[in-house]
């Protein structure tokens, strides 16, 4: 799979700091467990990584949860966008430092996540991302 690992980032209420979690050679139902967990405070980040390194620019990031998240890339300039959203800014990741994006950026149906994510998990490419509807 081209898949190397998944990053679950979690994040206390109960104490400063955080953890992670890596899934080695993840299933998709891993990645979809992962995703349908996140709530945008404790678990906001969930990190696909078709390479072993942690500081690899080809991560596909999902951010939120709770209803709302976004997907990028840190690679490129790829990031789900609806062309009838709002250009107002938005903030995703309560825990923390947060993710600031544009309305237009966050995708509030978890299946149309999921969609998008099983591409780029059964690909490892940005290259079909915006074909998915």
């Amino acid at each position: 799979m081209p898949i190397h690992h998944v990053s679950v980032i979690r994040y206390y209420r109960d104490r400063p700091g955080w953890d992670g979690e890596q899934i080695q050679d993840p299933t998709w139902d891993d990645v979809e467990a992962a995703i349908r967990r996140m709530d945008n405070y404790c678990v906001p980040i969930v990190q696909l990584n078709p390479t072993e390194f942690e500081d690899s620019e080809e991560i596909f990031n999902v951010i939120g949860g709770d209803g709302r998240w976004a997907l990028f890339s840190m690679m490129s300039d790829w990031q789900y966008e609806d062309p009838a959203g709002s250009d107002e800014e938005v903030r995703l990741w309560d825990s923390d430092q947060g993710y600031f994006c544009k309305g237009k950026n966050v995708l509030t149906d978890v299946e149309k996540v999921l969609r998008i994510t099983k591409v780029f998990y059964e690909t490892g490419s940005y290259k079909k991302l915006d074909a998915v509807h």
